[in-house]
């Protein structure tokens, strides 16, 4: 009872204070972003279908494309008499979506750390490293611009035939999220709670919490999720809360700096009712960790996933990595190699009827940057990817090459 009493004291007191910073400056918003170009050639294998193997991925498909990705980001904050600090963050697509705000939060900071509510990733993505790359505009581990060559699989992958035993079904995730295989992705920018701590030499931690695995939007009024989906509900493969804890460390070790990370994401599955010859529910549990170390002008590290029923799907489960060298030189060039891999391990029914699945990717990356000023760059990049699949026991491979532009403003 006396640390009830205690949180009440203090929410009464911040409450107060609220009252008395009236004379703070009002929320001024600034705008900034950035845009990404870019232009690939990507050599697929695109064979047609031949007897009972189906046809490759990068059948009937271009060669070569230009792809963007941009935001408009919209920020503000004002600090109060009392000390703390308010701030909005609004980030708007830079092209048409279906979706087209990203992260949308507030925050309120101060020497007890920082409240964060909003629509955004949960704190195992928001605090996750990865392998040093130079820009994601390449980067096989990345969700920004997907030109590479294993997009092709992915958005193939459920016409690569039938399987032993059944029907061939979708690679439910693949197409969606291996090209950030690293990260913690089996959520959005959910309706969050978050709390990170104020930084402690060099270390943070950070919760979140979503109710349901949704953003907050207008549409729907103020009507409550709906629990437990079933074949006439829509949609009838509904998630549940998201829980999340992560922390980090960025410092130094004498001259060598150093960034670690690790993180814990669950995913409850409230959906106990699903379509006849659909996936079971489950929850997800993932665990993701990242060391970089820099020396000099040059760093090295990699990142590592596990995830268990992943996307909520009972049985199957995903294991990733990736590693990377990049230098930077006391010029205005740079250059970094990288690898990463991901396998993906389907339960009998999820994939193929009668068959335990097994996918696997690689992805391997040669980048170079030339910085043209600041916020401006240039990316070269040579890329292999390979996929095999486990459907029809059979490797794909792409070739690519690409550059591009980022502009930061």
């Amino acid at each position: 009872m006396k640390k009830v009493l205690l949180g009440t004291t203090a929410l009464v007191s911040a409450g107060l204070l609220a009252q008395n910073a009236q004379a703070a400056d009002p929320i001024e918003l600034s705008v900034g972003g950035y845009h990404n170009w870019l232009w690939f050639f990507a050599d697929n294998d695109d064979n047609p279908a031949a007897g009972t193997l189906p046809a490759e991925p990068g059948f009937n498909l271009g060669d070569h494309d230009i792809k963007f990705d941009g935001e408009v980001q919209l920020r503000g904050s004002t600090v109060l008499d009392n000390g703390l600090e308010v701030g909005v963050r609004i980030e708007i697509e830079g092209e048409t979506q279906g979706d087209q705000l990203d992260e949308n939060y507030a925050w309120i900071e101060g020497s007890f750390g920082t409240f964060r509510f909003g629509n955004d990733d949960p704190v195992s993505y928001i605090m996750a490293t990865a392998a040093p790359y130079l820009n994601y505009l390449f980067a096989a581990n990345s969700p920004t611009v997907f030109a590479n060559g294993l997009s092709q699989f992915f958005a193939r992958s459920g016409s690569t035939g039938i399987g032993p035993g059944g029907t061939l079904r979708s690679r439910f995730a693949a197409g969606a999220y291996a090209t950030f295989a690293t990260f913690p992705n089996s959520t959005f920018d959910d309706a969050s709670l978050y709390y990170f701590t104020p930084v402690f030499n060099g270390f943070q931690f950070g919760v979140s919490y979503a109710p349901n695995n949704t953003e907050a939007r207008p549409a729907g009024v103020y009507l409550l999720p709906v629990k437990v989906g079933g074949t006439s509900t829509s949609p009838a493969f509904t998630h549940g809360e998201v829980y999340s804890v992560a922390g980090r460390y960025d410092g130094a070790v004498g001259d060598l700096g150093v960034t670690v990370a690790a993180g814990y994401l669950r995913v409850n599955q409230k959906a106990i009712s699903n379509p006849p010859g659909t996936m079971t529910g489950a929850d997800e549990d993932t665990y993701d960790l990242g060391l970089v170390l820099y020396w000099g002008n040059w760093g090295l590290g990699g990142s590592y996933l596990n995830a268990t029923d992943w996307h909520n799907v009972s049985g199957t489960d995903t294991e990733s990595f990736d590693v990377g060298l990049a230098y930077w030189s006391d010029a205005i060039w740079s250059a970094g190699i990288y690898w990463l891999h991901q396998e993906i391990d389907y339960a009998a029914g999820n994939l193929v009827a009668g068959a335990n699945i097994t996918d696997e990717f690689d992805a391997y990356r040669l980048m170079g940057q030339y910085d043209l000023g600041p916020g401006i760059a240039v990316t070269g990049a040579l890329g292999l990817d390979t996929f095999d699949d486990g459907v029809v026991n059979r490797e794909y491979e792409t070739r690519m090459v690409g550059a591009g532009i980022s502009i930061g403003f």
